[in-house]
């Protein structure tokens, strides 16, 4: 007894078998991180199964798989290198800083908190919206009742405005000095 739509399971469990390495490996050369690569690989294996089971294979299930894994890769790095400047502080607090350094941090977090209070709330929200919660500028217009225009110009001014609003500056980047 046949049932409908059993061939194209096999086909779609025979269809990932032979994406995910390609996938892994894809991501990992963009991200050079094995965990990310498997995660990416697997959300993006996922929608292709959810994609098969409600509306059909797609036409091309590479293509498709490979559209998401590099939608996410580029979400991926772009988080990693926002997170950066945290993940360097955060790391450096786990290596035991100097008590000079450890002061030197609390009271540049300390300054960030206290310039981002000093911002609009609008501009506050829809920038941590993009930054923290890493939202598209179409989901943040529709979360504020805007236009993704006018959300890409609240956080360019909001960028703006917290750069300003923080000390020691040089030509738009936050220096270190002694």
């Amino acid at each position: 007894m046949n049932r409908p739509g059993f061939i194209t399971l096999v086909e779609l469990e025979a269809v990932a078998a032979a994406l995910a390495p390609r996938l892994i490996a894809y991501v990992l050369a963009r991200t050079g991180c094995r965990a990310t690569a498997e995660d990416i690989a697997q959300d993006a294996l996922a929608a292709l199964v959810r994609r098969w089971r409600t509306a059909g294979p797609p036409e091309s299930a590479d293509a498709y798989a490979f559209t998401i894994a590099k939608r996410r890769t580029a979400r991926a790095i772009a988080r990693r290198a926002l997170m950066a400047p945290i993940d360097a502080v955060w790391n450096a607090a786990r290596a035991g800083p100097s008590l000079e350094q450890a002061y030197a941090d609390r009271a540049e977090l300390t300054a960030v908190l206290a310039a981002l209070r000093r911002l609009r709330r609008a501009d506050r929200e829809a920038m941590l919206l993009r930054v923290v919660g890493e939202l598209p500028f179409e989901e943040i217009a529709t979360l504020t009742r805007s236009t993704p225009a006018a959300v890409r110009m609240r956080i360019s001014r909001a960028r703006r405005r917290l750069a300003a609003l923080l000390p020691e500056h040089g030509h738009g980047r936050r220096t270190r000095t002694a």
